[in-house]
């Protein structure tokens, strides 16, 4: 008797939810491999993509009924980590990465509730400055977006695949900030933050090795698209963010982050130096990072920098100024001045998302090429108010960061190594942007593909303001129990 009642309580509370999520996942990934094997051009198979829209709002809602926003949004990560064999074809030569998809899903749902639940059960947007400019940014690149159908040249030649690009590039603008609202809201507790930093740390060892020749190159075809970009450089922000402020690491652990950091400086810093926008955001994020936890040692590297770079001038000229303009870095600067003038024509809302893309190729066939830099990327697709409105939202996320730090300053805990990894890693994306499209990828470009490897620059930030939104309300850490108060509170109190 009582073992009948054991074993039905037990299928009630865990064996059912557990089921059920396993069922919502193969039949998720079952629908995508089905579709992606089937067909090449979704637009001429209404009935397989109409099946795989169903299936992935049926999806969404049971993982948000059963499950919680942090469980989708870890998945996020881990698809655009290891999932990188299977994507959504669009019947164009970007394919829609799972990551992506499974993040608009999400935010969909997310801002459903937000709408219609009317605050009920705590579903209401947290108070943060950072909330408007995101809004903005997103609002701008909307009406960019019309703006852009109303005013376009009738001379300009437009493919037959251009006004699907120009969508999926809009849903990409989108997505990316409502990525970081997404998180701040939704991530309550750190050990959400814990797993991102520590699947982090094991995908960078893993994409180092393979990297060097110490592993199978077949291992790309899992994270290949995942690891570009500005992947690296969170890595070895994270790995160097830690050894500096978490003194509560385990030898173990330490050792893992050292390798981890030391196979990153090895490979972007040595083994491929003329990848500007490999190393250079890198030793920007740990510069920052260094500045931050000791004006001594800031000091001392900014010297060990100058005499490594005095005694090895002729080798660090010939392979980042001579090999990068060997390869063309100079043209950069032809593009921009192209783009310009284009820009010069529409300089309030730009010529829209993946707009300049078709001015171009009307007007410059033998040179149209993207500009390889955000900010040029963004002054061209949404005009001087959406550059404004970016502008106003990089600030606004340091001027957060830089609170964090000092919210969290002199714990020597993990939140505290975070906060500090996530702004040294937002200075670091902001020079990046100027290098390349690794922050808003380039729908011609990097492709929205770029998904994968670009949204830790938006995550993460959204991840400090979840530590931030946590200390603000006096939450408990997770480890420990110990109640992370406002220090200038505790002052306070003290001297009444």
């Amino acid at each position: 008797m009582s073992y009948q009642s054991t074993e039905s309580t037990l299928f009630d509370s865990q064996l059912w939810r557990i089921l059920v999520r396993l069922g919502v996942i193969a039949a998720g990934i079952g629908a995508i491999v089905f579709v992606s094997l089937r067909i090449d051009d979704f637009v001429t198979d209404g009935i397989s993509l109409l099946l795989l829209a169903l299936s992935a709002v049926a999806g969404a809602l049971l993982a948000v009924r059963h499950g919680t926003f942090e469980r989708g949004i870890f998945l996020v990560v881990v698809c655009a980590g290891v999932v990188n064999f299977v994507s959504l074809p669009t019947g164009r030569e970007s394919r829609v990465v799972i990551s992506l998809a499974l993040a608009l899903i999400l935010e969909f749902f997310w801002l459903f509730q937000l709408l219609f639940s009317g605050g009920r059960g705590g579903q209401r947007l947290i108070a943060s400055p950072v909330n408007k400019p995101v809004l903005l940014f997103i609002g701008i690149n909307i009406v960019a977006y019309v703006w852009s159908l109303l005013t376009r040249d009738p001379l300009l030649l437009i493919w037959p695949s251009f006004p699907v690009v120009q969508v999926a590039a809009l849903l990409l603008i989108i997505g990316m900030p409502l990525l970081t609202l997404l998180a701040a809201n939704r991530v309550r507790d750190d050990k959400w933050v814990r797993r991102y930093v520590w699947f982090m740390v094991a995908l960078g060892i893993l994409n180092a090795t393979v990297k060097i020749g110490w592993l199978p190159q077949s291992i790309l075809t899992f994270i290949g698209n995942g690891t570009n970009g500005l992947f690296a450089t969170w890595v070895g922000a994270i790995a160097f963010g830690a050894l500096m402020f978490d003194k509560k690491l385990t030898l173990p652990q330490r050792a893992l982050l050292v390798l981890v950091l030391l196979l990153q400086l090895y490979f972007y810093f040595f083994r491929y130096r003329l990848w500007l926008s490999g190393w250079l955001p890198m030793g920007v994020a740990i510069t920052v990072i260094t500045f931050f936890r000791s004006k001594r040692l800031f000091a001392a590297l900014a010297i060990l920098v100058v005499v490594v770079a005095a005694f090895n001038a002729n080798s660090l000229y010939r392979s980042i100024v001579s090999d990068n303009v060997d390869e063309g870095g100079l043209q950069r600067i032809e593009i921009w001045q192209m783009n310009l003038k284009h820009v010069i024509n529409h300089p309030i809302l730009g010529m829209g998302p993946a707009g300049y893309a078709i001015y171009n190729m009307t007007y410059h066939p033998q040179d149209a090429r993207s500009t390889h830099n955000n900010y040029f990327d963004i002054l061209a697709q949404s005009g001087v108010l959406g550059f404004a409105a970016f502008v106003f939202l990089a600030v606004t996320l340091l001027r957060m960061g830089h609170q964090a730090q000092l919210r969290y300053k002199g714990r020597g805990d993990f939140r505290e190594a975070f906060v500090n990894t996530a702004f040294g890693g937002m200075v670091a994306s902001l020079v990046a942007m100027a290098l390349g499209d690794w922050v808003l990828p380039f729908a011609y470009n990097i492709t929205i593909m770029g998904f994968d490897h670009a949204m830790h620059a938006w995550l993460a930030p959204g991840l400090m303001l979840s530590l931030l939104n946590a200390i603000e309300r006096n939450e408990p850490a997770a480890a420990g129990g110990v109640v992370l108060a406002d220090p200038r509170k505790q002052i306070a109190e003290r001297a009444g």
